[in-house]
């Protein structure tokens, strides 16, 4: 689980910092794409943000579920 959220928070932070503009396309194009990018990489770095959370509450609830029986 925790790889996983490493390898989307890397990926993200590389379409965030990182984004590709295509030769040949216009300024339009290519501020297009990098804004799609940009939400791309935030996208992916929040949605990990929320899978790392919600690991560990399942991992607290199970373990105050084995403590109360």
């Amino acid at each position: 689980m925790i790889i996983m959220a490493v390898l989307f928070i890397s990926t993200g932070f590389m379409f965030l910092v990182y984004p590709q503009s295509a030769t040949g396309a216009t300024e339009r194009q290519i501020k297009g794409r990098r804004s799609a990018a940009k939400w791309i990489g935030a996208t992916l770095i929040v949605m990990s943000c929320l899978f790392l959370m919600m690991g560990t509450m399942q991992l607290f609830d199970q373990s105050s579920h084995y403590i109360g029986h």
